[in-house]
């Protein structure tokens, strides 16, 4: 199920391929749900209004039309979730490169109405130079363009995530 694209469905069907008579659709998923809550304890995690928000391209890439030539290109999906209030903005762009990652920051922050005090990144390489679970290193442009952001945060005044 954590495999995209992987739904109940699918997992029923290539069941029933191995076992034509076995349970059927609704007992299979009363049986997997069981199951899950067995081994999948959960996390809450309490985020503080304004605090973090989490970026990261989704995986998926949806298929663009040109009205004008019918060419078919695949985009990027962005996501970015406001960890309090779950707030979220996506935007398709044709990659994952450093100015599209940027540029899709800049219009992130411009929908939320500022810039909160962390960016989350997932270990994007456009985001993040060297993986590390304790010290990741931040691709330089990336890190400048959320030092000026933030800056520009502290000197406003007011909270602009209190209404979120």
């Amino acid at each position: 199920m954590k495999r995209p694209g992987v739904s109940l469905q699918i997992l029923w069907e290539e069941y029933r391929a191995d076992h034509p008579a076995g349970y059927g659709y609704s007992r299979f998923c009363e049986l997997f749900r069981e199951f899950e809550r067995r081994l999948s304890p959960t996390m809450r995690q309490h985020h503080e209004p304004g605090e973090k928000v989490f970026v990261d391209y989704s995986g998926k890439k949806l298929p663009i039309v040109d009205p004008a030539t019918g060419e078919i290109r695949e985009a990027e999906i962005f996501v970015a979730v406001l960890g309090a209030s779950t707030l979220t903005f996506a935007e398709a762009t044709w990659t994952q490169q450093l100015p599209d990652w940027i540029g899709s920051h800049v219009r992130m922050y411009r929908f939320f109405g500022g810039a909160p005090k962390l960016l989350v990144p997932d270990n994007l390489k456009s985001g993040v130079h060297k993986a590390s679970f304790y010290d990741p290193e931040i691709n330089r442009s990336y890190g400048k363009m959320r030092w000026e952001r933030s800056a520009r945060r502290s000197r406003r005044s007011g909270a602009w995530w209190k209404n979120m």
